[in-house]
Parts: structure tokens; sequence; C-alpha cells
């Protein structure tokens, strides 16, 4: 028998998810243990398993439910043609903007012998138009702003793999200098990944600074459901688990973060409150109202701090509380050194203050919780780690463009904090949906 959250964890949801499929009625428990727990069987992690393969080919949920509780299957073999149908349709749809790109282009014969659109095929399109590196890159940054959700297609139908669809959307969204240099590939993103790993924590932060945002959301049930958006390798999952006492849904688009996060869970004995899911912020896969509260430390501005107070909202209970870290100014910039306005205005261009941001959640309609500015102190470790890190990845990745990119900015940043302490830093917000 599996527990909830043990079998969301089996199959990469959230529990959130499970609790829904349960109230429509398409996967119900076998059982209820005492409390009211509930049980699952062998048979429904069966039925589970083929609710996700149907997920994953596009089929929505009434549709899932109807194939599955159709005496003998008989509805599944009309479903499935359905969908190969639509997915033909989309197909054909391609293959015609394939040709009128071709016939823009007055490349005709790009198309000898082409299958399908595929993403070879669109590159070397794009470039037999004259498009450069910098202008692929800046074609998905106007796609993924203006329709991030055509985007998304777009890069499906091109059959690119899902941890590199979520690479290019998330850095196609970001306002942060840092993560617009190299869309196109994902080499970039593979690359600042792999420098941040081995990492304490990816960004600045402790128990105390996580327990004192958490005693801000007053209200909150003993055993909350909480979203963990963009978590890193726990860094603060760990924390928000023991704090908190709820089950922590903890997500990031970088795999090998989460394979450290399960480990963590596992030495601080709260394994079975945390469950590891590969999602993209920009994306969230749950129900609307699943969580009583949604934590992102460092990396809200990764979507941008506006879209995500609109985005996340949806994913709340009423009453529930969004906690959120980002970078804001303690001075006016335009008065403060030239040498430290200028290099934030090219690495984080949306960076503001404090209370701006207060006010943007007052505009989303939140109740404003209480802010705070992380310690001094969780900076000074943070940096101290990195450079730690950065010294040890330097002869692997600095003879590499992207790699010396991220190393020489990264280093700036560190010398600009540690000569302008008291002109920016960390605010960690709370708000109440």
């Amino acid at each position: 028998m599996y527990t909830v959250g043990r079998l969301a964890k089996r199959h990469g949801l959230s529990r959130s998810t499970l609790l829904y499929y349960d109230r429509i009625g398409l996967l119900r428990p076998s059982g209820h243990a005492k409390g009211e727990y509930r049980r699952y069987s062998a048979q429904d992690d069966r039925r589970l398993a083929r609710i996700c393969e149907y997920r994953r080919a596009g089929i929505g949920l009434a549709e899932i439910g109807r194939m599955l509780d159709e005496p003998a299957g008989s509805g599944v073999a009309e479903a499935l043609e359905n969908r190969l149908a639509e997915l033909n349709r989309e197909m054909e749809g391609l293959r015609e903007q394939q040709r009128l790109v071709a016939g823009l282009l007055g490349r005709s014969d790009l198309l000898a012998g082409a299958g399908p659109m595929d993403k070879g095929t669109w590159v070397s399109l794009l470039s037999a138009a004259g498009f450069s590196e910098a202008d692929m890159r800046n074609w998905h940054v106007r796609f993924e702003r203006s329709a991030p959700e055509k985007h998304e297609l777009f890069l499906r139908a091109l059959r690119i793999p899902e941890g590199e669809i979520s690479a290019i959307r998330a850095m196609a969204a970001a306002p942060h200098e840092i993560l617009n240099l190299n869309r196109e590939s994902g080499k970039f993103m593979e690359l600042f990944f792999k420098i941040y790993e081995g990492l304490d924590r990816e960004g600045p932060g402790s128990y105390a600074m996580t327990e004192r945002a958490y005693r801000l959301c007053t209200g909150l049930p003993d055993r909350p459901e909480i979203l963990e958006l963009g978590c890193g390798s726990g860094g603060a999952t760990i924390p928000l688990a023991q704090i908190s006492g709820g089950v922590v849904t903890a997500t990031e688009v970088y795999r090998p973060f989460l394979d450290v996060l399960v480990e963590r869970a596992k030495a601080a004995g709260v394994a079975d409150r945390v469950i590891a899911a590969v999602m993209d912020m920009g994306d969230v896969q749950a129900e609307p109202e699943s969580f009583d509260c949604i934590w992102c430390e460092g990396a809200a501005y990764i979507l941008g701090v506006d879209k995500a107070l609109g985005q996340w909202k949806r994913y709340l209970k009423p009453g529930g509380c969004l906690c959120l870290t980002d970078a804001v100014w303690f001075i006016d910039p335009e008065t403060g050194p030239a040498e430290l306005r200028d290099y934030w205005a090219m690495a984080y261009p949306a960076m503001r203050t404090a209370e701006a941001n207060n006010a943007a959640a007052r505009a989303e309609g939140y109740e404003v919780l209480g802010h705070f500015s992380v310690d001094r102190a969780c900076w000074d470790a943070f940096y101290d780690d990195v450079e730690r890190r950065l010294n040890e990845i330097e002869p692997l990745y600095g003879g590499d463009p992207d790699g010396r990119a991220i190393i020489d900015m990264t280093r700036t940043e560190i010398d600009l904090y540690r000569r302008y302490p008291e002109a920016y830093g960390y605010a960690f917000h709370a708000f109440r949906k």
C-alpha cells in the first residue's frame, strides 16, 4: 500500500495533484487508515501509471477517465485515434509554415528531403536568412514574452527535449542579463548549473531567515501543503519542512539539484514530507488553489517578480501565503556609485526597492504581511562558498567563452557587494492572498 505522498513521489507528481484526482473521481484510494489517511493499492498505482502515460500524450483528464472506466477499454482506441488525428493536423500546419518560411527566404532547396520541422531544420532556415546566434536568442525572448504558451508549443513541435525547453523558456523569460547570453543551445545554462553544483546553497539565506519569514505567515494549517519553486539543491527546502511540519513539493528545472535534495532530505529525516519534481516555475503543473503556501528563495527574478505575483496567485488557497526573496536597492541607485549602478542596470534592470515590491503585491490583490532584509552574514557565507567553487571550476571552464563570462560576472558581483554592502541586498517578502 502507498500513502498519497509516496505514490505522488513515485510518479513525479505533487500530492495536491493526487488529491485533485480523488476529488474528480479519476483516482480514488482503495482505502483509508486511521485518521482518514488515504491508502493506495498496487492496482491504484497501475491506474496512475496509465493516467500519467495518457497525460504525456496530451489527452485531457475527462477523456482519460472515460478511457479507463469504459468496459474492456472500448473507448481507448477511439480516444487515441482522435489524438493522433489532432497531432497529424498540427504537424501538417507546421509543414505548411515550413514551406512558407522557405518560400519567403527564396530557398526551397532547403526543403529537399526534409521531413517534419525539427530544431536542426529551423536553425538552418534562420541561418540561411542571415540570422546570427544573437538574432535567434532575441527571437526566443520576444516569442516567450509575448506568447509564452505558443512558444512552448512551438519548441515541443521541434521535438526539443523537455530539459532544454525548460532552460530555453526560463532564460527567455529572465530579466537577469547573466541568463540572457545563450538561449539557443542551452549551453550557457548548462555551464551555469554545473558551476553552481556543490554549493551549500544557491543563494544567500539560512535556517534563521527561512524561519523568520515563515513566522510572518500567520493562519496557516498545522501541516500545510507547500510548493517551493526554484528549490536548487534544498538549501531552504529542508528547513522549510522542519519548521512547517508540512509537505513540501520542491521543484527545479535541473535534475542534478533534485538528486542532491533527495539525499539531503533523507539525511535530515524529512524524506517522507519532501516531494522532488522537475518543474518550470513559469509553467506550474498543479490545479488552482492547491497550496497553503508558495515559497521561492533567490529565484523569482528569473520569471520576474511582477509576473510571479500574477501567475502564482492562482495556485494558492484563499488565505494562502506567498514568500519570496528578491534583490533590492537600499539606496537610490541614481545617487550611488556609478560602477554599481551600471553593473546592476546590465545584470538586473528590474531591481527596485522592497517597498516597490510591496506596492506591486498590493496591486495584484495581496495583503502584505511584512518584509525584512536577509542578514549580511548570509551574503558573506554564500559568497565565500561561491569563491571556493569558482576556484575549483576555473581550470575546467575558464577557457570556454560562456564559462569565462559566468566566472567574470560572478567575481565582479562579489567584489561590488563587499565594497558596497549598504547599497543593496535581499528582501524577504511575505504576502497573503
